[in-house]
């Protein structure tokens, strides 16, 4: 009887260890599919900081070529200003020259 109980309790003993061990392995591949994504939202992140710096940029691009178009804009409506005002002053000019020759 007592060589049957041992024989159990061997048994149960190497039936704990090969769960055990699975269970190690288990926790190693769960570490390590930790790690890689870790890794892989490490990665992520650093991409999303230089998309984020990819968009500022790009905002202060644009924000430098509206400026620019805007003053362009200003300086086009004065211009258009200093057209208007000379050709109603040669307009006036003509018709005074056209009354003082008749």
């Amino acid at each position: 009887m007592s060589e049957q109980l041992l024989q159990q309790l061997i048994h149960m003993v190497a039936e704990n260890n090969r769960l055990v061990k699975e269970t190690q392995e288990e926790l190693r591949e769960f570490k390590k599919e930790m790690y890689d994504f870790r890794n892989e939202m490490h990665d992520f992140r650093n991409e999303m900081y230089a998309f984020r710096d990819e968009m500022y940029e790009f905002r202060d691009d644009a924000t430098r070529r509206l400026d620019r178009l805007e003053r362009q804009n200003k300086h086009i409506d004065a211009d258009l200003d200093l057209l208007h005002r000379k050709v109603s002053d040669h307009e006036r000019e003509i018709n005074r020259l056209k009354q003082v020759g008749q």
